[in-house]
């Protein structure tokens, strides 16, 4: 029995881009128990993984500096075989020294490559670049048969239950405009256009997902015919915004989490690209699936969107049109 510890503490995109690596762990050895460790926060995602881990290991969110060693100690004592680190963080670092008889598979992020992108404009990324490549080509099975994408179930009586408590049925739109960096948002008043030409002339209702914090989904949701929106603005947790996704048509939204993981739950997606692109991550996977983005020598300009825009106007975000968006919607609509 191999015994494997795949690490990947967070974020919820990154989390879903891992779960090839599981795949490949399944098709390279018959008999193997995989642990996933992650953040608290993100477990209910883990357990959605197709195919999914043995176990979920939590990290808890009161784990600092002082506890760490002991915490890591305490995962040791499980004797594994294998340990991948895709995370590559300071805690991973720590955590994975406590394994030193384990074989260690790392990945390697490519920070210079970036930093020469970023400030330098210097593009040194292979075109084909991507995330789930690296973490299979790190976790040494890039050799292996067959196209790995990101993949993620729900059980179908559980998310129709869960989507019938918020009043929905199937087949809606489902629509992310926040995103945990303001500059990856595409401006409210874009999204307000296209659904208020579309939703009129349309069955199909449009469903709002996000946390609390994003007041964007309020704004669209005041704007647009009342009766035609859900507006679920903090409203779901991870598992009910999954449960959600899995029973929409379509989703659209920036390069956030839940766009990928509507993309890993089998729904396609319009994914609008501003201050990320490829050689960030950004990128689909659904075959259906369309991205927006301008190429401008500015661009991209951060890892996740974080820093702020240095030009007089946000160039790569009001250069989408409205036009362009609703063209994908209504062409992706037509084929689901």
């Amino acid at each position: 029995m191999i015994r494997v510890l795949v690490i990947r503490l967070s974020s919820l995109g990154d989390i879903i881009l891992t779960t090839p690596v599981i795949q490949a762990l399944r098709q390279s050895f018959t008999d193997l128990t995989i642990n996933y460790l992650v953040h608290e926060r993100f477990g209910p995602l883990v357990d959605h993984f197709d195919p999914p881990p043995d176990n979920v290991i939590l990290f808890p969110p009161v784990v600092g500096a002082a506890e760490l060693p002991a915490f890591a100690r305490s995962l040791a004592q499980a004797d594994y075989d294998l340990v991948i680190d895709l995370h590559n963080s300071l805690r991973s670092k720590v955590i994975r020294r406590y394994f030193p008889t384990a074989e260690l598979r790392i990945y390697k992020k490519p920070r210079f490559k970036r930093w020469l992108l970023f400030y330098l404009w210097l593009n040194r990324f292979d075109p084909e670049f991507s995330v789930v490549s690296e973490y299979l080509r790190y976790a040494e099975f890039s050799a292996l048969e067959g196209e790995h994408c990101p993949r993620l179930f729900f059980d179908i009586d559980a998310a129709r239950e869960i989507c019938q408590r918020f009043g929905l049925d199937q087949g809606y739109l489902v629509c992310v405009p926040g995103a945990a960096w303001p500059q990856k948002s595409w401006p409210k008043e874009r999204y307000i256009e296209m659904f208020s030409q579309r939703l009129p002339s349309s069955s199909e209702q449009l469903v709002l997902l996000g946390g609390p914090q994003d007041t964007i989904c309020d704004y669209i949701a005041a704007a647009l015919q009342p009766g035609k929106v859900v507006n679920l603005k903090g409203e779901t947790g991870l598992q009910e915004a999954l449960a959600v996704l899995s029973r929409s048509r379509l989703v659209v939204g920036s390069n956030t989490g839940l766009v990928h993981a509507g993309e890993a739950l089998g729904i396609p997606a319009v994914m609008i690209l501003g201050p990320t692109s490829r050689e960030t991550g950004a990128r689909t996977h659904h075959p259906d699936s369309r991205v927006h983005e301008v190429k401008l020598w500015c661009r991209p300009c951060s890892q996740n969107g974080r820093r702020r825009c240095y030009r007089r106007k946000q160039y790569c975000l009001i250069g989408i049109s409205v036009h362009q968006v609703a063209e994908s919607v209504t062409s992706l609509i037509g084929q689901t």
